[in-house]
């Protein structure tokens, strides 16, 4: 009667329906399962193998406290080129789940997450030889403030140069260390001036700038003495290189570097035909880096705002540049002694248009008239005579001093006089060759104003018996 009552009622219930209690069990089950998967981390999929990779996101500058809903996304490496495969949310315990992973040889993983303006990313991940990894991923509050950020290691290579394009590149690779419990985080905005960002110096004419390692998914812009980029500098040790173009135009090259963070050391490898000096880096002799070798150039512990000079001296030419560049190219010495050379020509031409401008003003006075000389006139040419430059020992201790001049500069081109030696006695030269030439301006001077006198005196005598014999 029983089964007959309960048969009766479920048919009762008609067709698509159920019965109460089936229905409150169903419900129960589907409670039941909700509940299940809220206790089970995020997780995703795509159902193309049986690799797993779980993990815990968590805050370093809060003791690794866990990173609850942050975002987390998987990316797969693979024949030189990534891409990412999925995305979810850490849960309440900052973990998160990928499964259904390929774990072929070819494949690498990556997880990494965007957390307060700075990117972090995990070591890369192999499931070749363990279908199952466990990582941990941890980030850090950002700050603005570069104050616990400094260069461990800095190192410039420069490279063979091209003659032909008249340029030579540059590769340079730095380790910075972030001695804090926060990440630095810069900024672009340059509306107060200068960005308060991560800076990196260039010298004059850099170009063709070419960003490496460190600088993923980064922004960079052009500041005075190099490029500011958005970088982060997390906790411990960042790596970051990148390279350029320097375009020069004669065989020599001052190359300046600003020290924008304090550094422990500074390292600079030149090829041996550039030869590169510097007074702030000492040279440290040929080292070999791949298969070539390099002089090095190094020194420690340099400071914010520090600036060192390297100058690269050898440089190749191209035949269009050796011929643009030719007054380039000319020693200081010859323009020192053709500036000399001009003014004494001076001095010479001066001094003959004066005799020339004396000798017009005599004939407009005598006229076209032929009248004999009269003795004070013999006398008068004959004091002129007197009176007009003759070689002189100062013009010959001019030519010497302009001779020791010449043979001075000469040997410090060479190489056989110190630069300070050099300074020294060619100043003495100078100073003595500017008395000599100023004695000689006074003397014609004074020899003018002889002869002028002469010439007048001459004349007073003559003109008084013309007039007495007129009358």
């Amino acid at each position: 009667m029983r089964e007959e009552a309960m048969v009766s009622s479920a048919g009762s219930s008609g067709p698509g329906r159920l019965s109460s209690p089936v229905a409150l069990s169903l419900l129960a089950f589907l409670a039941l399962l909700c509940l299940l998967a809220s206790a089970v981390p995020a997780q995703a999929g795509n159902g193309a193998g049986t690799g797993t990779i779980r993990g815990h996101l968590v805050n370093g500058t809060h003791n690794n406290a866990p990173v609850a809903n942050q975002s987390v996304t998987l990316q797969m490496a693979q024949d030189g080129s990534a891409r990412d495969l999925t995305t979810l949310r850490t849960n309440s315990q900052g973990a998160f789940l990928f499964t259904g992973l390929s774990t072929a040889n070819t494949i690498k993983y990556a997880v990494y997450t965007r957390y307060q303006g700075a990117q972090y990313v995990s070591d890369l991940i192999d499931l070749s030889k363990q279908a199952e990894k466990q990582i941990e991923l941890t980030v850090y509050d950002a700050s603005s403030d570069s104050a616990n950020v400094a260069v461990v290691q800095a190192t410039i290579l420069i490279h063979e140069p091209d003659a032909s394009k008249g340029t030579f590149s540059v590769s340079e690779i730095y380790f910075f260390q972030n001695v804090g419990r926060t990440t630095y985080v810069g900024s672009l905005n340059a509306s107060q001036g200068r960005p308060n960002a991560l800076l990196f110096s260039l010298p004059q004419g850099a170009r063709n700038v070419a960003l490496a390692q460190g600088f993923n998914s980064v922004e960079a812009v052009q500041v005075a003495g190099g490029f500011a980029c958005d970088a982060a500098v997390p906790p411990g040790e960042t790596q970051f290189s990148f390279s350029f173009e320097v375009p020069y135009q004669s065989t020599s090259y001052d190359f300046a570097y600003t020290f924008f963070y304090p550094t422990v050391q500074l390292s600079v490898l030149t090829p041996p035909a550039l030869q590169a000096s510097s007074g702030a880096l000492p040279s440290k002799g040929l080292m070999t880096a791949n298969n070539h070798p390099y002089l090095l150039l190094q020194n420690q512990n340099f400071r914010r705002g520090d600036q060192v000079h390297i100058k690269l001296q050898g440089l190749p030419l191209s035949s269009n540049q050796s011929q643009s560049s030719g007054l380039i190219l000319v020693p200081t010495w010859v323009w020192i002694v053709s500036g000399v050379l001009v003014m004494l020509v001076i001095i010479v031409l001066s001094s003959l248009l004066y005799h020339l401008f004396q000798r017009w003003r005599e004939g407009k006075g005598h006229g076209r008239q032929h009248v004999p000389r009269r003795p004070s006139a013999e006398r008068a040419e004959s004091a002129k005579a007197s009176l007009r430059p003759k070689a002189t020992p100062t013009s010959d201790e001019q030519d010497r001093l302009l001779r020791q001049l010449l043979e001075l500069d000469k040997a410090f081109e060479e190489g056989r006089l110190k630069k300070a030696e050099y300074t020294e006695e060619r100043a003495r030269i100078k100073e003595r060759l500017r008395v000599l030439m100023s004695l000689e301006q006074e003397k014609e001077h004074r020899s003018r104003s002889k002869e002028h006198q002469a010439v007048e005196s001459s004349r007073s005598p003559s003109s008084g018996k013309r007039r007495t014999e007129k009358s």
